[in-house]
């Protein structure tokens, strides 16, 4: 689906957390006596693009998409934006988990990686397929427009994504 140029930056963003859901599912996935070892080097792969990457994207989302949207629409009436938010909190939950096991230099529980890999993919692609697409025809060329100067991109235009 072709993607207003205001939303091009969160689009790109995504494209990298695809990414990175791929790259967990796979460490969770591993044989048995690979297993842990991928799932803990992964762990720590994602917790550094959290903060390099999936913060700021996460801020923008709430502190630039969001407000533009609700000069137009209640919030707390879309159940799709509800959705988003409840998926942004539980996102950070389980890197807030990973972040204390590391520390306490407990493994990364399987689960939760398989968890936060799902949660994560089905996450971008709802945002893709039906909220940002919603938000667009509600704002508006010359809203997205103004929206989208808000935004930052986070990675260059040809960067090569490791898989």
């Amino acid at each position: 689906m072709k993607r207003h140029p205001s939303l091009h930056p969160l689009s790109q963003h995504h494209h990298f957390a695809l990414i990175q859901a791929l790259e967990m599912r796979r460490a969770a996935e591993a044989p048995a006596e690979k297993r842990e070892a991928a799932v803990e080097r992964q762990a720590d792969k994602f917790v550094a693009f959290w903060h390099r990457a999936g913060v700021v994207h996460f801020r923008e989302e709430e502190e630039v998409l969001l407000p533009a949207y609700a000069r137009h629409i209640r919030l707390d009436q879309d159940a799709g934006i509800m959705r988003l938010l409840a998926d942004h909190a539980e996102i950070r939950a389980i890197v807030q988990d990973f972040e204390q096991r590391r520390a306490k230099k407990l493994p990364i529980e399987v689960e939760a990686m398989a968890r936060l890999a799902g949660l994560l993919h089905d996450h971008v692609r709802f945002e893709e397929n039906e909220v940002f697409p919603r938000i667009e025809r509600v704002l508006g060329d010359e809203n997205l427009d103004a929206m989208g100067r808000g935004l930052t991109r986070l990675h260059k235009k040809n960067e090569v994504c490791e898989i």
